[in-house]
């Protein structure tokens, strides 16, 4: 039996094409006819582009981690859908020592930290495989939890520090203003 799948692919960078179909299941034999039209794309995003969960491009890295450390707020995201990173201002003792603390507990034993003072992109690059986990103190401006993307339990820890430290600033500025009711706490946390 001949059947026919048409679909509109973008080549990524490094040549590959996906095809996904609810016709295409394993162990079935296909012959695959590609026509190529040529069409002008943008073109592609810096090697730093860092993409959300929402697959919204971001400012490069080093631009995210230099407002984390002026703006002394806290940032996850995934950095070329590789690595997991957990930012910290490097002045948030409490909120490291509960990340290195996840680390740690995680690879059955403490984790040295990596100061790294340029091209940070380069060094993710290079230093992380699908079992690296790291500690990385960047210009001594913030702090990094580098793991494995497939690493998703450990995620989830670092992520569960994030947001205890978030609504412990929430609660405190509650406390000190008294201007955030529960249930505008609730609505902030998104709970």
């Amino acid at each position: 039996m001949l059947k026919a799948i048409q679909q509109e692919v973008t080549i990524q960078p490094d040549g590959i094409v996906t095809l996904r179909s609810p016709e295409l299941r394993p162990g079935l034999r296909a012959n695959v006819i590609v026509i190529l039209t040529e069409t002008s794309l943008p073109p592609p995003q810096p090697n730093e582009a860092i993409q959300n969960e929402e697959s919204e491009v971001q400012p490069p890295l080093t631009e995210l981690l230099e407002s984390v450390a002026a703006e002394k707020e806290r940032m996850t995201l995934n950095y070329r859908k590789k690595v997991f990173l957990a930012v910290v201002p490097i002045e948030e003792v409490d909120v490291i020592k509960q990340l290195e603390h996840c680390l740690d507990d995680y690879t059955n034993g403490p984790l040295d930290s990596i100061r790294v003072d340029d091209a940070l992109g380069d060094f993710l690059n290079r230093k992380t495989t699908k079992n690296t986990r790291l500690k990385v103190i960047y210009q001594n401006k913030v702090f990094l939890a580098v793991v494995p993307i497939e690493d998703v339990y450990l995620i989830e820890e670092l992520e569960d520090c994030i947001d205890s430290a978030d609504a412990n600033d929430a609660l405190k500025e509650s406390v000190e203003t008294g201007t955030i009711f529960s249930e505008q706490l609730d609505k902030e946390l998104g709970w």
